[in-house]
């Protein structure tokens, strides 16, 4: 797994993704409580209604395992009662998936600093919120500090708004830049081993080759991420953005960036580079459940040291790993930093979210903020927030 899919970009590439995936549901699928799912075959997954032993749903026989997770899902739904909450992958083929109430159980009961900071002008009011781009619904409902903060502002502050873009409009533009040069082609420009060992996991998607054998390797490198996650169980409209997205009543919704920027920042970097992240990836993505299910947990628990060190382990160390990986955070977040203080000398209260990644170290936005003289306020999970005085 690398740094990206879990970053900034992640959003923007969920609907490009969900275009191009060839899978269809086949095989079985069923609503039943006395299979013995170990006995079964092809491609399956298990989901279950939290809490609840009695509503599952099972699907098995699928041509690849986003189609078993995906259907495995729509059919535990189908039986869930309104009052339930809402169905979540625990097995996919034999792997055990970590549910949501195993990750909520590591946070600490004591009070603890979150994901959250408050900053204070003279007339303005931010509050800085560090997302994770794609959850689960069994990982809800937030610290409500979170939708304290959210309810007393006027503004929803995101890196970039991709809801703002048509399905169509979106796939055209980031095409523009995840499209190799005019009569090149993917099993042309990267090493023939690599390119045997990508279609075979691709493949395990229900993606053919024909749909992306003109695609740059960081595009086939994010993919590869953010299909297992969706595979996983993880789903981009439960991500931070989104759930804040679909309650917006009248609030204003301004942008740090520009969908350009993402996506020359994404795609753009040197073939070296991109082939060498599309390598790493492949070598790492078994094991990205567990990373994930930590670092949700540290994120929750508001453990930086612990939260960067899973977010780092997946990280390349060459020196153009590092460079990147530079551009990623750090650079970015001087540019993020400039847009922050100048809604601070304005007025109102915004609601800013931004990857949780840019908030922490020495280089991070609170760290930049405070060398400029701006202080933050930590807000920890006993903190209240008054939501009347919204402005």
């Amino acid at each position: 797994m690398t740094r990206p899919a879990l970053d900034s970009v992640s959003h923007c590439l969920f609907i490009i993704i969900v275009m191009v995936w060839a899978g269809q549901s086949a095989g079985s699928a069923q609503a039943a409580t006395r299979l013995d799912y170990s006995t079964l075959q092809g491609s399956k997954a298990l989901a279950v209604v939290p809490g609840s032993s009695e509503v599952r749903g099972i699907a098995h026989g699928q041509p690849n395992d986003l189609a078993a997770s995906v259907t495995a899902l729509r059919v535990c739904e189908l039986q869930r009662r309104p009052a339930q909450p809402s169905c979540e992958i625990l097995r996919l083929n034999d792997e055990r998936i970590t549910s949501g109430a195993e990750i909520l159980a590591e946070v600490p009961a004591a009070p603890h600093p979150l994901h959250l900071w408050r900053v204070q002008g003279n007339s303005a009011t931010i509050y800085l919120a560090g997302s994770i781009h794609m959850l689960k619904a069994s990982l809800y409902p937030l610290p409500v500090q979170y939708e304290q903060a959210f309810r007393a502002s006027h503004t929803l502050v995101v890196e970039v708004d991709v809801s703002a873009y048509t399905p169509m409009d979106l796939q055209r533009r980031t095409a523009s830049y995840t499209s190799l040069e005019s009569g090149q082609q993917l099993e042309g420009v990267l090493p023939a081993p690599l390119f045997e060992r990508l279609s075979t996991r691709l493949e395990r998607y229900g993606m053919l080759k024909t749909t992306y054998n003109e695609s740059k390797p960081a595009l086939l490198m994010n993919q590869l991420v953010m299909l297992r996650l969706l595979a996983l169980g993880y789903h981009q409209q439960y991500g931070i953005e989104q759930h804040f997205l679909g309650q917006l009543d009248n609030r204003v919704v301004l942008e740090l960036e520009t969908l350009e920027d993402q996506l020359a920042l994404l795609f753009n970097q040197p073939m070296t580079l991109q082939i060498q992240q599309l390598r790493d990836t492949l070598d790492q993505e078994a094991g990205i459940e567990a990373v994930v299910a930590e670092m949700i947990g540290a994120w929750l628990a508001g453990d930086d040291e612990r939260f960067m060190k899973m977010f780092e382990l997946q990280g390349g160390d060459s020196e153009m790993a590092r460079a990147f990986n530079e551009q990623l955070l750090s650079e970015r977040n001087v540019g993020m930093v400039a847009k922050i203080k100048g809604y601070l000398d304005g007025e109102g209260t915004y609601f800013v979210v931004i990857g949780a990644a840019h908030f922490i170290g020495e280089r991070g936005i609170v760290a930049l903020l405070k060398a400029d003289g701006i202080d933050s306020q930590r807000i920890a999970s006993n903190t209240v927030i008054a939501t009347s005085n919204r402005k």
